[in-house]
């Protein structure tokens, strides 16, 4: 619970006094928000460790340019974005960037060319639906190369459209959209040979 003094003020109203080096007010920016940016930094890294490290990198980064904050964007949604960029340079740096497969579509300015390659796989609301645990979800997207899982979370877990996906990750709708489809391809692959293996034990 957080002091009735800073509890009934708006984010923009916390953040112009944060901007002035209010840190209590700062503080009750963190209090309200932290829980679901742990929450998306653990689906994107897949470690509850990582995911508090990270967490706390991107709200010392976010007091370090309060005063830059504009309102331009939701309070949240500017903490958001410094989080993912955050988390995608402890990716980068461990090399969970990299393009995993010859059979992800050619990315244009706008679009996307997806290659002809049959797919005779289970749905993937099928293969999750047969998942013992969500577990085993969470670590298949935490273990995805971060360039797609990063969008997928976005998607899935955030509920962005691909403008705002676009905007939070610094790349184009077109990029959005394929990389999406491939994430979910890398999914489904996956589950479907995790739901194969359950079935020959």
């Amino acid at each position: 619970m957080g002091d009735p003094q800073w509890t009934s003020l708006s984010d923009p109203e916390l953040a112009r006094m944060a901007a002035t080096s209010s840190q209590d007010a700062y503080s009750e920016l963190v209090r309200r928000h932290s829980a679901k940016l742990l929450n998306l930094a653990w689906r994107m890294s897949g470690s509850e460790e990582e995911a508090w490290d990270a967490v706390q990198e991107a709200f010392m980064a976010g007091w370090r340019s309060i005063a830059s904050y504009r309102g331009d964007a939701e309070v949240y949604t500017w903490l958001r974005k410094i989080l993912v960029n955050v988390i995608l340079g402890k990716l980068r740096s461990r090399g969970r960037m990299q393009i995993v497969s010859l059979d992800e579509p050619v990315e244009l300015d706008e679009s996307y060319i997806e290659h002809e390659i049959a797919d005779d796989s289970l749905d993937p609301q099928e293969v999750v639906g047969r998942m013992e645990t969500i577990e085993s979800i969470r670590t298949a997207v935490a273990e995805l190369p971060a360039i797609y899982g990063s969008v997928f979370v976005l998607r899935e877990a955030e509920m962005l459209s691909y403008s705002e996906i676009a905007e939070a990750l610094d790349i184009s709708e077109g990029t959005v959209k394929s990389r999406l489809h491939m994430a979910r391809r890398l999914l489904r692959e996956r589950l479907t040979k995790e739901v194969a293996a359950a079935r020959r034990d």
